[in-house]
């Protein structure tokens, strides 16, 4: 990953744990193979290519697992394993009982060790600039990449063979993929829906083009995303920075917000003069978005996700 890449993904990190209006805590210090973290030293019996393109050494079998994102502790639960760490910010239900390992974006690497998972399932989107430091780490960790519906199922194949659950990855990635073609069959022949999809606050709101988690379910749905090239250079990697009452001329039937900070984006955009005229404002259909399902957690959820888009963009479907 380049060092480009490294600093989005930072920048990423911050951003999205603001939209779910949750305070930043302090970064834990990177992971380092230290006499402290005295670790496994039994050499794996299978290695692996996690989704970040690392080579990755792991036990034929795999029952300690620590989860560093909510996408990943989700994952994890799909396969039916029941992590032992999980992050402060994960929700799900089936990690309650996970000990709790630092957050998304700092974690207690210490805990992690003390806990001697037989694997870490890391995430690129938040963990992207840790990589070096996760292959001097004493237990190995797989980073997955998921910014794509594709990317979902990509990850649950390669996730299936990491913790050598192929059949349960097939089993949920076969659910997933009849969930999200009973939602699109739902969705034909009920026209056209025009969509922008916004995240931030105040004068920092930034719009998702195609090329995010998000505009990949739009596309799916064959909704059509009126901001589908983002301009470059916004801290989340396919966003753009737009200008509130500039985007009304877009004139999108339906606008999806994704607040940050105390959050009101969608009754900013509702209140602004600039969108008065617009359908969006005008049919009454600018929704608040939940972060997790469209932002945060790209994942197992996002047959959820679709089915929410559904209702959202096409009434009565």
């Amino acid at each position: 990953m380049t060092a480009h890449r490294a600093i989005l993904g930072i920048l990423a990190a911050t951003v999205l744990l603001a939209a779910c209006g949750k305070e930043q805590p302090e970064v834990a210090p990177r992971p380092t193979a230290t006499p402290t973290l005295a670790g496994n030293t039994t050499p794996g019996e299978r290695t692996l290519r996690d989704m970040a393109g690392r080579s990755v050494s792991l036990p034929a079998q795999v029952e300690r697992v620590v989860a560093l994102s909510p996408s990943a502790v989700d994952f994890v639960v799909a396969l039916g394993v029941q992590p032992i760490g999980r992050p402060s910010d994960s929700a799900n239900a089936g990690a309650a009982t996970a000990q709790v390992v630092g957050s998304t974006i700092a974690p207690d690497f210490n805990a992690i060790a003390a806990l001697r998972p037989d694997i870490v399932v890391a995430d690129a989107a938040y963990h992207g600039a840790r990589t070096r430091d996760f292959d001097r780490f004493p237990f190995p960790v797989f980073v997955i990449a998921v910014n794509s519906y594709d990317g979902v199922l990509t990850a649950f194949a390669a996730l299936g063979e990491a913790l050598a659950r192929q059949p349960a990855a097939k089993a949920a990635a076969d659910e997933l993929e009849q969930r999200a073609e009973a939602a699109m069959e739902r969705a034909k022949g009920a026209g056209t829906a025009r969509v922008l999809l916004l995240t931030g606050s105040g004068r920092e709101v930034y719009a998702a083009s195609d090329a995010t988690y998000a505009g990949s379910l739009l596309k799916k749905l064959g909704a059509t995303n009126v901001l589908g090239a983002a301009p470059e250079g916004a801290p989340l990697p396919g966003f753009g920075l737009v200008e509130l009452a500039q985007a009304a001329s877009l004139n999108p039937d339906v606008v999806l917000a994704i607040s940050s900070g105390e959050g009101g984006l969608a009754a900013q955009v509702s209140a602004s003069p600039a969108w008065a005229g617009t359908p969006a404002v005008a049919g009454g259909r600018v929704h608040e978005a939940d972060a997790s399902l469209f932002l945060r957690s790209p994942g197992p959820r996002a047959a959820e996700a679709l089915e929410v888009l559904v209702r959202l963009l096409f009434p009565g479907r």
